[in-house]
């Protein structure tokens, strides 16, 4: 799980293959069926996904070793790419350069992206 930016929002792996979303409102957690993030595949695996600093894009890995990028607003896919042999286990935009994300994978290599 991870916290937006804003602290609004709480984003998790899903063991179906999609990122959810609760809303925090006065600390409490409220579920958003409409926000869900489809398209990559993490079924069995605790894929860290993260939110761009101006919450404009969120992103994650998955099991095939690619980082995949939604646009927030629509929930599309706006990109991804091979970035690991194996797991890509870890996401992280980098939280001053916006235009960087940082991976990790399962192949012990440890990545820094333009996306």
């Amino acid at each position: 799980m991870t916290k937006s930016p804003d602290e609004k929002w709480i984003v998790g792996q899903a063991m179906d293959n999609r990122l959810v979303l609760f809303q925090l409102i006065d600390d409490k957690l409220k579920f958003s069926k409409k926000h869900a993030f489809r398209g990559h595949n993490v079924a069995g695996y605790a894929c860290t996904s993260d939110f761009s600093p101006e919450m404009s894009f969120i992103c994650s890995g998955d099991a095939q070793g690619r980082v995949f990028i939604w646009d927030w607003k629509t929930h599309k896919i706006v990109t991804r790419w091979k970035a690991h042999d194996n797991v890509c286990i870890t996401t992280l935009w980098h939280p001053h350069e916006k235009s960087r994300v940082l991976t990790a994978g399962w192949d012990g290599d440890i990545k820094m992206w333009n996306s």
